[in-house]
């Protein structure tokens, strides 16, 4: 797989973070590593790993990038099984057993890695196998953890799998969003023993889970694999005096772990096949090098320079036009920024003894529908800063009822706010055309989970638009604003378009809008 001159590029995200270690090879062997660490708390791959790892591939042909699945649920199928799955990916894990995957739950993952391309893709559970075939154990249940998550087998007397499960434990987020957090140092002490009583019920109950099954496997020892040591000789102690069985804590590496993967000649266990790499031929170049210069001193001797000139002017004049008419796609960025501190700047306008119903923004006009316990609360308050925006600006009130006025404030003409816009300078990601379906996959990964997300039209102009009618019930307001933040870190051009409607429901605020999607002919 390694030529001569290679680069590897094991990606691993983490909750909050994704971790990049790289490894320059020469000759399959290491000369160089590194590692770093980007911020990443989103669906898509952080801006900035983006620009290190493209800078990286053009550098080095042959880069391959791995991962492990960002969303792992997979299970464990027998192989003569595996292929009877159906919206499933499988790939091998052992000679008992091939993984399985959701083919949405893989989507997830290559979406991430959009920007970049990916080579590899693995299981956790391959990093476990791998662990278990260069250290094998008999009757033995081993767990890793590693995302909040832990990843269980346990061996029969032969050092085959018998029983595999993935089980979640409470992350350190949701315990800073209880009661009883009040600060870090008291947060992650509270999170240590939540985790410790976690492992402690889970391994219980996964051994009474397994017996239930079978009554010819005993198991006689439990070993856990870390990559962040949390829990301590005392916990590990306690642990194995209410278990009555001996337990051993190790750390392991998950990026070495991966990269072994990766090494390894004998079989594929990757969900996918690696991309197809450029290969440089220095003799060829050097050819086509000196036949352009060859071809050129001919036309310069053959045809006046004047001619030539002009001819070589229309052709920079003509690359020049087909240049900019592939990249003129619409600022997303800008776009999704306008109308974000359009509808804060009319949230912040509402007092707070006026009760928001509905509220509907066209590109020139707003409508608000709400309830007022004064009918003066809208010339006092509301008209002059409502003027800053619009150039006029009205209400109507129906009669009094139940102690407040139900009003209607129609606006209109939108004045133009100068605000200090984000200048997107980045390059839109335009390999491919991509069509609705997939654009439609790309797009759910980017909103909530019940978000409504249906396909209305299509025109083509410089650019192709796919319009989509989205609608979401959210709690808080700021959902809003954070979809706006997400998609404004896409390389796609997509922006929220008008009308846009807040509805006050039962079930929290329905919001309404047009979402675009703009890419080249």
């Amino acid at each position: 797989m390694f030529g001569n001159y290679s680069l590897y590029i094991g990606a691993i995200k983490n909750n909050n973070s994704l971790k990049l270690d790289y490894k320059k090879l020469e000759n399959g062997q290491i000369n160089e590593s590194s590692q770093s660490i980007f911020i990443s708390k989103d669906e898509i791959l952080p801006r900035d790993a983006v620009h290190k790892i493209n800078a990286s591939q053009k550098e080095i042909d042959k880069t391959y990038i791995s991962t492990l699945l960002m969303s792992d649920d997979t299970k464990l199928v027998k192989r003569n099984l595996s292929k009877r799955l159906k919206d499933y990916a499988t790939t091998n894990l052992n000679n008992e057993f091939d993984i399985a995957i959701s083919k949405n739950k893989l989507f997830e993952t290559r979406h991430y890695f959009e920007a970049t391309g990916i080579d590899y893709i693995y299981s956790t559970f391959h990093i476990l196998n791998s662990f278990i075939e260069k250290n094998p154990y008999t009757n033995s249940l081993i767990v890793l953890f590693f995302n909040n998550k832990g990843y269980i087998v346990i061996l029969n007397s032969k050092g085959q799998i018998q029983y595999a499960k993935v089980v979640n434990f409470t992350t350190f987020e949701s315990v800073k969003n209880t009661k009883f957090y009040d600060n870090d140092v008291i947060g992650q002490k509270l999170f240590d023993e939540l985790h410790f009583f976690e492992v402690t019920d889970t391994i219980n109950s996964v051994i009474n889970e397994f017996y239930k099954t079978t009554n010819d496997v005993f198991i006689e020892e439990i070993r856990f694999l870390y990559t962040v040591k949390q829990l301590d000789e005392n916990q590990i102690d306690e642990i194995k005096n209410e278990l009555m069985l001996d337990v051993f804590y190790h750390p392991i590496s998950i990026e070495e772990e991966l990269f072994e993967l990766v090494k390894d000649k004998r079989q594929h266990k990757s969900f996918i096949i690696p991309r197809k790499k450029r290969s440089k031929n220095r003799t060829k170049i050097l050819l086509t090098f000196l036949s352009i210069i060859i071809v050129v001193l001919v036309g310069y001797l053959t045809i006046p320079l004047k001619e030539l000139m002009q001819e070589n002017k229309a052709l920079n004049e003509k690359k020049e036009v087909i240049v900019q008419k592939e990249f003129s796609l619409p600022n997303h960025v800008e776009r999704n920024l306008i109308i974000k501190n359009k509808v804060k700047d009319i949230f912040d306008i509402i007092p707070f003894d006026v009760v928001l119903k509905q509220l509907e923004i066209t590109k020139d006009t707003s409508t608000i529908t709400a309830d007022f316990l004064s009918d003066d609360i809208y010339i006092k308050t509301m008209q002059p800063q409502l003027l800053k925006l619009y150039k006029d600006s009205k209400v109507d009130f129906e009669e009094k009822k139940d102690v407040v006025y139900h009003g209607v404030i129609e606006n209109s003409g939108a004045k133009q706010v100068e605000t200090k816009m984000k200048i997107y300078k980045e390059t839109y990601i335009t390999d491919e055309f991509i069509p609705i379906i997939r654009v439609t996959e790309q797009l759910e990964t980017l909103f909530p989970k019940d978000t409504k997300i249906n396909f209305k039209s299509s025109f083509k102009s410089d650019v192709i638009t796919f319009n989509y009618a989205v609608s979401i019930v959210v709690k808080d307001p700021k959902v809003f604003f954070d979809i706006i933040d997400r998609l404004n870190n896409e390389l796609y051009s997509i922006h929220i378009s008008y009308p846009l409607t807040f509805t006050n429901t039962e079930a929290g605020i329905q919001i309404d809008f047009i979402l675009q999607f703009h890419q080249p002919k």
